[in-house]
């Protein structure tokens, strides 16, 4: 399949201009989400302000995808890689996005042994393994292969958005109506933790550093606006009492419906590939040779060197006379 490049297009629908600030702010990282309006290009990827739920749009669009919607988008920090499902192809297909472009990237269509299996939500742990929930069943993900291994039943369908906490590690899925559970990857089990309050049913989670849920809401749809979605938020520590809303998804000129948001906890930092260093080898230390010996013949070389010691004084001994001798001749 063909590398898509993401955009925007206009929709045709006026809408107010994002109003001021109204929402938290993100303490750290970005928020992103990519599209699900029939009326933008296919899988536009846009910024998000979190205070604000204004969009800026990345990249040209896909006029030509076949794609009609992104579902919920997830942050692979091990590879500094994004990830989303492609839906409204047969089959649909995991891809990867390019926060900085825009451009997607398909890897392959989703699948359960062999069979095409689409998912309703996707979450990426710190460690880099991804999973996916489809109905009320868990499963892993091949990011490499978009290959789906089951896990577990749940106990609990409809769960919509599906997140880490990149501070903890949990991970905590929602359902649309606002039941939010812990989700045990290993285990394969659902806890409910609590209820956030907001306006319209739930399509999409994230959670930044601080702890704080994102979450994209549908608001409404009617003739004139379409379908419509509101940016909200809510703390993972009073998730009953501290939910917020930032506003209407929009751009300067028209709403913008989304079901995928995307966290990026800090800079998109590209991985290199790992240097490989040659073996160190230890410099070399010469060694001397040892002195050559004698071959061993059997015979002890003290007495030989002791005899021959003799010899030569005794020749010296007869040797003085002899000189006396010539010296009383002259």
């Amino acid at each position: 399949m063909a590398t898509f490049t993401i955009g925007l297009v206009s929709i045709g629908i006026v809408a107010a201009p994002a109003s001021a600030a109204s929402g938290r702010t993100l303490a750290t990282g970005s928020l992103h989400a990519i599209s699900c309006d029939e009326d933008v290009n296919a899988l536009t990827l846009f910024s998000i302000d979190a205070a604000t739920a204004a969009a800026t749009a990345i990249g040209d669009g896909a006029p030509e995808s076949e794609a009609e919607c992104a579902l919920q988008a997830a942050w692979n920090p091990v590879t500094s890689t994004a990830y989303y499902s492609a839906e409204g192809l047969e089959p649909a297909v995991l891809t990867r996005i390019d926060p900085k472009t825009g451009d997607s990237t398909p890897v392959g269509m989703l699948a359960l042994n062999g069979e095409r299996n689409g998912i309703d939500s996707m979450a990426i742990g710190n460690d880099g393994a991804a999973y996916a929930i489809q109905d009320d069943t868990l499963y892993s993900l091949d990011l490499d292969t978009a290959a789906l291994t089951k896990i577990a039943v749940l106990g609990t369908s409809a769960l919509l958005g599906f997140s880490v906490d990149p501070t903890t590690g949990l991970f905590y899925a929602i359902r649309p109506g606002g039941q939010v559970f812990t989700i045990d990857v290993v285990a394969g089990t659902a806890t409910l933790v609590g209820i956030v309050d907001v306006d319209g049913g739930i399509f999409s989670l994230q959670i930044d550093r601080a702890g704080v849920l994102w979450m994209e809401v549908d608001s409404g749809e009617d003739e004139v606006e379409g379908r419509t979605g509101d940016l909200w938020s809510a703390d993972l520590a009073d998730l009953a009492g501290s939910s917020l809303r930032s506003g209407t998804i929009a751009d300067a000129e028209q709403t913008i419906y989304i079901q995928s948001l995307l966290y990026i906890p800090g800079p998109v930092v590209p991985v290199e590939p790992p240097v490989v260093q040659p073996p160190a080898v230890a410099p070399v230390t010469p060694v001397t040779p040892p002195a050559p010996k004698l071959a061993n013949t059997g015979v002890d070389a003290a007495p030989i060197a002791a005899g021959g010691a003799l010899v030569a004084m005794l020749g010296l001994a007869l040797l003085v006379p002899a000189i006396r001798r010539r010296r009383a001749n002259v």
